[in-house]
């Protein structure tokens, strides 16, 4: 089968989505505040839009630079952001726990981005009157929840660059403070 390229943004950190088909990811689209201001935390312009490929922790793998792979937190309860040190480019987000193993991959770190097909779904679309709404929500959760069985099933969900053999993260979190998440949430427009 074959594998998706990633890279940040020097090149420092590099690895693969191993195993790509149809079945093992989702290509979407986020507008949430928090995943445009992982960006904006790390003192990048606000996306706007992030493009998302989900899929399981397993299939990721670093191949170059992972000693540069560090972690922060919105919130002490938030999702893991990962991001490469040596040029500050978000990569990955992924849930607290192993088990979960749910990972989206930052499509805009894919050397082809155009190899992870079309988007099918959208979460967080602006809408009037400040409200929110969402397209494909069915295939995209979908889709996790039956990769997130299948990997916990067959015992896959242990092989993960994010978490050891206890289930904690690789790299300690850093919580952001509420000032830090403040200034993020500001560099994120409308």
């Amino acid at each position: 089968m074959p594998s998706l390229g990633f890279a940040c943004t020097c090149g420092t950190l590099r690895g693969e989505i191993a195993d790509v088909s149809p079945a093992a990811y989702t290509h979407i689209i986020c507008h949430c505040h928090d995943c445009r201001a992982a960006y904006t935390h790390l003192g990048l312009a606000d996306p706007e839009k992030v493009g998302i490929l989900q899929t399981t922790q397993d299939r990721v793998k670093i191949t170059q630079g992972g000693e540069k792979l560090r972690v922060f937190r919105h919130t002490p309860r938030g999702a893991l952001r990962w991001y490469a040190t040596c040029c500050d480019t978000p990569l990955f987000f992924t849930p607290l726990k192993a088990r979960l193993v749910h990972v989206g991959v930052n499509a805009d770190r894919l050397d082809t981005p155009d190899d992870a097909g079309p988007v099918v779904a959208e979460a967080f679309i602006p809408a009037p009157g400040g409200k929110q709404r969402h397209k494909g929500t069915a295939r995209m959760v979908g889709g996790m929840v039956s990769r997130m069985v299948a990997k916990n099933l067959n015992g896959d969900w242990r092989d993960t660059p994010f978490f050891d053999d206890a289930g904690t993260p690789t790299v300690s979190p850093q919580v952001l403070t509420r000032e830090q998440r403040a200034a993020a949430l500001m560099g994120v427009g409308g």
